[in-house]
């Protein structure tokens, strides 16, 4: 009776979790998404906010602020945490108290959940108990922190393989008379829809230098938000090549063509690491079964040998 109590609360609260994870983050439909594929400028379009969004934003004006100022970091630590966020692509102005708010909630709700499950097994009361209990709490507290890096290192690497193609268009765009901020532009537009995320990145960059900020500033600001050392190397070079005069098109293009290089190193890199990386899987899955299939018939006859000769 206690074992299907504790479970039927520990499942109740994992129910009420997800209905409100759906209710706040409801998907969007196969038609909706499908035509922002087809055309992502329609989301530039005026239309009133869903209901998912003012539930957002009720969320964290009710919710996530006042929980942050309780739980407030220092100033460096929160310079600190909006860069990475930034790098995972988080730019809101409140991401950093949404972020607090959900490794709080992170890290009381997991050893909660850890307590009841224990209690429905029938645990025994001990300092294991209250290990495991401390353990769910610390897991609850960096498992936000390590989805965060995992994020960071996959949006930088969709950003790492999309730059040479890019920077080709780029090189292009200025061989044909372009300046650089009207190709940076078009770069964008064209990769809206192969590399969304390039893209978004270079369509801040434009609205800033639009808005008035110096290009070196914007172009700095790019390299920061992304972490791409490609990027910091392409910025860096660019404002060499405007501040010393030279061509915008030849550097471009010799940086191009060191990128196809890196690129092509990079792929070699990983063929040479594929038959490193398979090692693991053919001791633990492939040879134990080649072992049996192969001396499993051996060792049965030498079993029945041996057995006999003991009679």
């Amino acid at each position: 009776m206690n074992f299907a109590f504790y479970i039927a609360i520990m499942m109740s609260f994992i129910g009420a979790g997800l209905a409100v994870y759906y209710w706040i983050a409801r998907p969007v439909s196969p038609f909706d998404e499908r035509l922002r594929e087809i055309n992502p400028r329609l989301d530039r379009e005026v239309a009133p906010p869903p209901v998912s969004k003012k539930v957002n934003t009720v969320i964290v004006e009710r919710v996530a602020k006042p929980v942050y100022r309780i739980t407030r970091p220092s100033n460096r630590n929160v310079r600190r945490l909006r860069r990475r966020l930034m790098k995972a692509g988080f730019v809101s102005e409140n991401a950093v108290s949404v972020y607090t708010v959900i490794r709080v909630f992170a890290a009381i709700l997991l050893p909660i959940s850890v307590f009841f499950l224990l209690i429905a097994i029938n645990f025994p009361r001990g300092p294991q108990f209250v290990a495991l209990v401390l353990l769910g709490a610390i897991f609850g507290l960096f498992i936000p922190s390590f989805t965060l890096s995992r994020l960071m290192a996959k949006r930088q690497q969709k950003i790492s393989r999309a730059l040479p193609d890019a920077i080709d268009l780029m090189v292009v765009c200025v061989e044909a008379g372009l300046g650089l901020n009207a190709a940076l532009q078009r770069v964008g537009r064209e990769l809206e829809l192969v590399e969304p995320i390039l893209s978004a990145e270079l369509a801040i960059t434009n609205r800033e230098i639009r808005a008035g900020k110096p290009r070196d500033e914007a172009l700095r600001n790019l390299g920061d938000r992304t972490g791409v050392d490609d990027i910091k190397s392409l910025v860096a070079m660019l404002i060499q090549s405007d501040r010393f005069g030279t061509s915008i098109a030849s550097s471009l293009r010799v940086f191009a063509d060191s990128m196809r290089t890196k690129r092509r190193q990079r792929a070699e890199e990983m063929v040479s690491k594929a038959s490193i990386k398979l090692i693991f899987p053919l001791l633990l899955f492939i040879f134990p079964a080649l072992l049996i299939v192969l001396l499993g018939p051996a060792l049965i006859m030498l079993y029945q040998a041996l057995d006999q000769l003991s009679k």
